[in-house]
Order: structure tokens, then C-alpha cells, then sequence
């Protein structure tokens, strides 16, 4: 059975489940303090910790603590991987730091990272965070001055602009700055924003696939963004 982009979208991942594992498959608890929650699963926070459980494929429910959590977190879930922003206070200077994991097994792939990758010609900097987006080995955010981001888990390829722009995408380890818009409402452009996968091969523990982050904004009349190959592995398969 080909993977392709199932567990990455909660609706699709619900087709990878047999059906019987679905009717009798516990739910995750209510929890205090839910921030998310789907069919599969919830993100929450106890004291000063996010945690997570899921049930994809059918997965006996387990809380996993996650990582950090603090008052004005921010959280995006997709049914088995969570990505949240951490307010930071440095000298006086307000700014949130990304953090992405998968609740299957707790393993986190972006611990701290500052928002806004370096470029070709300018370094990795702080940012507030409009909107977070997750999409399985894939995250996205919006800040609020306009920037759009896209993180891969294991990218295998360099990014690529997609649509008509003269914006030359450059990686930062799993980071790649997709475009700029300071003049926007942060809210207008973060509702603009779609993270998606296509083109999947593998079988149903891995495989590769092609992660975009786009957004048809001002004016624009088609998809403004970025794309990049990246690979991915299933807990617990096999």
C-alpha cells in the first residue's frame, strides 16, 4: 500500500486506518487546557509543558509530552504532528521561537528556531508569529510583518519558487523564506496561506514528498510561493 501524502492530511489518514481499527479504536481523553483537537487526537498544556495524543492508524491513545509551553502560544495540529510558537523575552524584546513534533512518538524536529531563516542577504532574525500552519513532516508560519516560511523535516532537495516571482528561495538547514509582504494585514495574509504536499511515493512506513506553502495575495492571480522535496518515516512501521 503506497503512503503518499495519507498521514499527512488528517482525511486522508483516515483511509490508511482499516475499519475496524477505526470503530474500536479508544479516543484520546478530554484534557483540560486543549488547545487543538480533531478525530484523532488534541494538543493541550499542564503547568509549563505542551503535550499531545493521537490515535492515527489506529494507535492506542498516549499522552506524550511534547515540548515548552508558555502563556500566548500558539499551536496548529494536523492529527498527528503539532507545531507551536513560544513567546521569548530577550532585552526587553518580545518574539516567538517555533517548535515541531510528532505526537505518534514525541520526537521534536524544530526545537527553539527563530522564525525567520537567513537569506542571501540577510541573517536569521526574531519575529512574532501571526500563523502557524502543520502539514505531517512539513510546518509553515506567517509573521506578523509580512513573512512567510516553510520548514521541511528532512529536506532532500533544494526549494523552488513556485508561481511568477523574482524571489530566489534559499535553504537554512530546514528553513526556506517563501516571500515577503510587510505592507499586508498580518491577519489577510495569514488567511491567504495553504500548506500541502503532492506528488508522494513510498510505501506506508516512508518515502518522499513535495511540501508548498503558497498564498494568492495582492492581487496575484495565481499561487505565490515555495515548494521542496522532503522525506519521511512512520514510527513504529514494521
Amino acid at each position: 500500500m503506497l503512503r503518499s501524502t495519507a498521514l499527512l492530511a488528517t482525511t486522508i489518514a483516515l483511509l490508511l486506518v482499516p475499519a475496524a481499527a477505526q470503530a474500536h479504536a479508544k479516543p484520546c481523553p478530554s484534557k483540560r487546557g486543549t488547545l487543538a483537537h480533531d478525530a484523532f487526537g488534541r494538543v493541550w498544556h499542564a503547568g509549563h509543558s505542551l503535550y499531545a495524543c493521537t490515535t492515527v492508524y489506529g494507535r492506542a491513545p498516549r499522552a506524550r509530552r511534547l515540548g515548552p509551553y508558555a502563556p500566548g502560544t500558539k499551536v496548529a495540529w494536523d492529527g498527528s504532528s503539532a507545531a507551536w510558537s513560544v513567546p521569548l523575552v530577550r532585552h526587553h524584546v518580545r518574539s516567538d521561537r517555533a517548535w515541531v513534533a510528532s505526537a505518534e512518538d514525541g520526537r521534536r524536529w524544530l526545537l527553539g528556531t527563530r522564525l525567520l531563516p537567513a537569506t542571501a542577504d540577510t541573517p536569521a532574525a526574531e519575529a512574532r508569529v501571526q500563523r502557524l500552519l502543520v502539514f505531517g513532516e512539513s510546518a509553515g508560519w506567517v509573521t506578523r510583518d509580512g513573512a512567510i516560511v516553510l520548514a521541511v523535516h528532512a529536506p532532500e532537495d533544494a526549494p523552488q519558487a513556485l508561481g511568477e516571482t523574482s524571489f530566489a528561495p534559499r535553504a537554512d538547514h530546514r528553513l526556506v523564506l517563501a516571500g515577503r509582504w510587510p505592507s499586508a494585514d498580518p491577519a489577510r495574509l495569514a488567511a491567504a496561506v495553504h500548506l500541502d504536499a503532492f506528488g508522494g511515493e513510498g510505501d506506508e512506513c516512508g518515502g518522499s514528498e513535495t511540501y508548498r506553502l503558497a498564498v494568492t495575495f495582492g492581487g496575484a492571480t495565481s499561487p505565490i510561493g515555495v515548494t521542496w522535496l522532503g522525506g519521511w518515516e512512520r514510527p513504529f512501521c514494521g
